[in-house]
């Protein structure tokens, strides 16, 4: 598969994070009013991401600068960072599930 069909798929995925990212956002912003969600942070510090927050949108502006890095870069940027970034947007995808599943 070609390097720009790979970054159009990841940036087809993180569009999708995006939106569930605000979801979630706004989920967890009444959580915390209701002082049902007071961790500090989404995902612990020992995960791929270098950001660390306890809402989601940092880490999707995360990896949407790591998908700049990989369709800018060079090649060997591209394949040194590609594997990080998927597995950034699985960790990503399962966070929200969960706790989309959570709300019902």
């Amino acid at each position: 598969m070609s390097k720009q069909r790979v970054a159009k798929q990841l940036q087809d995925h993180i569009k999708l994070i995006y939106h569930k990212a605000v979801d979630a956002d706004k989920h967890l912003k009444g959580l915390r009013e209701q002082k049902k969600a007071t961790f500090s942070q989404v995902f612990t510090a020992e995960t791929v991401f270098r950001n660390h927050s306890n809402t989601f949108l940092p880490y999707v502006e995360e990896i949407t600068v790591d998908l700049h890095s990989i369709t800018t870069g060079t090649d060997e940027d591209y394949q040194k960072l590609l594997p990080e970034l998927v597995i950034k947007i699985e960790l990503l995808f399962k966070m929200l599930n969960s706790l989309k599943n959570l709300k019902k």
